[in-house]
C-alpha cells in the first residue's frame, strides 16, 4: 500500500469514528431533550392541577361568603313576610269590626242609635289604633333593599361564577375590584374601614375570573392580618402605560426576612391547617401570566401594601 493510500484510510477511519461519535453524542442529546420536554409538561400539568386547585378553593370561600352575605337579608325578608301578615290580619280583623258598626248603626232606629254610635266610636278607635299597613308599608321597603342587596350581591358574582373560564375579555378594573370587596365583605364588616379611591381607567383585556381571584385573595390576606378597627385602602390610578391597583391594611405586617419568601409556592407564615401557601404564589403567577407585575411594601406593627400592575395595551395573556 502506498503512503498516500495509508493517509486516506486513516483520514476514512478517524471521520469513521468522529461519525459515529457524533451519532451517538446526538442520540443523547435527543434522549436529553426528549426528557426536559416530558419534565416541562409534567411540571406545566402539576401548575395547571395547582391553579386548579386553587380555583376551587377560592371558589368555596367565595361560596362561603356569597352565603353569608345572602343569609342576613333573606332573614330579614322572611321576618318582615311573616310580621306583615300579622298585621294585615289584626288590621282586617278591626275592619271586620267596623263593617259590623257600621251596619249596626245603619240598621239602628232610634232607640238604638247612641248604642250604635258609641260601638261604632269604639271599633274606629281600634281601627286607628291598628295600623297595619303604615307598618306593613315600611317593613315592605326594607325588605325591598334587603332584596336589592341580593341582587346586587349576584351580579357581583358573574365575575367569580366564570371560575374555569380562561376567555380574555376587555375589563373595567374597578369593576373586579368591586366585585371582590363586595365579596370579601363578610370578613370586613364591623371591623374593617374600607376606603375606596378609584380612579376613571381604560379597559384591560384580561381573563376576569383569574383577576378577580387576584383581588380577593390580596383583601381576604388583608383581612385577615388586620384585628379590631382595621382600616383598609383600595385605590387605583393610571401610570403610563399601566394601571395600578393598590390594597393597603393597617395590619400586624410582613418581618423583612419573610418579605422575599412570600410569593414562593407553599410558603405560608399561617398556622398549620389555616393556609396552603399556594394564594400569593398563584396570584404572583397569574399577574405576570397577564404581563404585569406585583410587588408589596411593609413595615411591621404599622402595615402592608400590596401593588398590582397590568398593561393597558395587552393583546394576549400567557397561560
Amino acid at each position: 500500500m502506498s503512503p498516500l493510500s495509508a493517509i486516506l484510510a486513516l483520514l476514512s477511519l478517524i471521520l469513521a469514528g468522529l461519525a459515529a461519535y457524533l451519532f451517538v453524542k446526538l442520540g443523547k442529546q435527543r434522549a436529553e431533550l426528549a426528557l426536559l420536554a416530558e419534565d416541562a409538561k409534567k411540571k406545566e400539568a402539576s401548575q395547571a392541577q395547582v391553579m386548579h386547585t386553587t380555583k376551587l378553593a377560592s371558589l368555596g370561600q367565595m361560596i362561603a361568603g356569597v352565603a353569608h352575605e345572602i343569609n342576613t337579608p333573606l332573614g330579614f325578608v322572611k321576618s318582615n313576610a311573616e310580621v306583615i301578615g300579622d298585621l294585615l290580619t289584626e288590621y282586617e280583623q278591626a275592619v271586620a269590626k267596623c263593617m259590623t258598626g257600621v251596619d249596626f248603626l245603619l240598621n239602628a232606629d232610634a232607640a238604638t242609635f247612641e248604642r250604635a254610635k258609641t260601638a261604632v266610636a269604639r271599633v274606629r278607635m281600634e281601627l286607628a289604633n291598628a295600623k297595619g299597613l303604615i307598618e306593613a308599608r315600611e317593613l315592605l321597603t326594607d325588605s325591598v333593599d334587603g332584596l336589592k342587596q341580593m341582587s346586587a350581591l349576584v351580579i357581583n358574582l358573574k365575575g367569580f361564577a366564570r371560575v374555569d373560564r380562561d376567555g380574555m375579555d376587555l375589563v373595567d378594573i374597578n369593576e373586579c375590584v368591586q366585585s371582590a370587596l363586595t365579596i370579601a365583605s363578610h370578613q370586613l364588616r364591623d371591623r374593617v374601614t374600607v376606603t375606596r379611591e378609584l380612579a376613571k381607567l381604560p379597559k384591560v383585556r384580561c381573563m376576569p375570573s383569574q383577576i378577580n381571584q387576584v383581588f380577593l385573595n390580596l383583601i381576604t390576606n388583608a383581612a385577615q392580618a388586620m384585628g379590631e378597627e382595621g382600616r383598609l385602602a383600595v385605590r387605583s390610578r393610571v401610570l403610563t402605560d399601566t394601571i395600578e391597583v393598590s390594597i393597603e391594611d393597617n395590619g400586624a405586617g410582613i418581618p423583612a426576612n419573610v418579605l422575599p419568601k412570600i410569593f414562593d409556592p407553599f410558603f405560608t407564615t399561617k398556622k398549620v391547617g389555616e393556609g396552603t401557601g399556594l394564594g400569593l404564589s398563584i396570584v404572583h403567577k397569574i399577574v405576570q401570566g397577564h404581563g404585569g407585575t406585583i410587588r408589596v411594601k411593609s413595615d411591621v406593627g404599622k402595615g402592608t401594601t400590596f401593588f398590582v400592575e397590568l398593561p393597558i395595551q395587552q393583546k394576549e395573556a400567557r397561560k
